[in-house]
């Protein structure tokens, strides 16, 4: 009866572990989705700013590198958070692991370094940031260009 008992826990919490590793693929799904609404977004704002070069609605360049500030900014954060929430839910998993027999994201996670060896590993979530700041430059060089030439005409 105790052995039964004990295989029934030891199912349990794989079903557990396998329902907990699916939800962070999911977080990393909607994360991706995310990076693609954003980057759209992006493009979008982009190539409208040129369409509004060739008409010279100057008022209009800076409302669109405004808003492309703001959504480079938002996009950021969502990009954190996403890191900040699949980094947690991996430590979940790795609490989950020492309870089972292998220990099969936790020994990857070493064999990378822990993501301390860039020769190992990059964090993904460190280069999908890099990706907002340069369109925020690219918002800020509009923003410039745009003073410039408005003030020195």
């Amino acid at each position: 009866m105790r052995k039964k008992i004990l295989n029934e826990r030891e199912d349990i919490l794989f079903e557990q572990y396998k329902l907990y590793v699916d939800t962070a693929e999911r977080v990393s799904d909607r994360r991706q989705n995310s990076n693609n609404f954003f980057l759209t977004l992006n493009s979008v704002l982009l190539a409208f700013t040129g369409f509004l070069t060739t008409l010279s609605f100057a008022f209009w360049h800076a409302i669109i590198a405004i808003a492309g500030v703001s959504i480079s900014v938002l996009w950021y954060l969502t990009i954190t958070s996403f890191r900040n929430l699949n980094s947690e839910k991996f430590r979940v998993i790795h609490k989950i692991e020492e309870k089972l027999p292998v220990k099969l994201f936790d020994d990857e996670w070493e064999e990378l370094g822990r993501g301390n060896n860039m020769q190992k590993y990059i964090k993904i979530s460190k280069v999908e940031q890099g990706i907002p700041i340069i369109f925020f430059v690219l918002y800020i060089l509009v923003l410039i260009i745009m003073i410039i030439h408005l003030f020195f005409k």
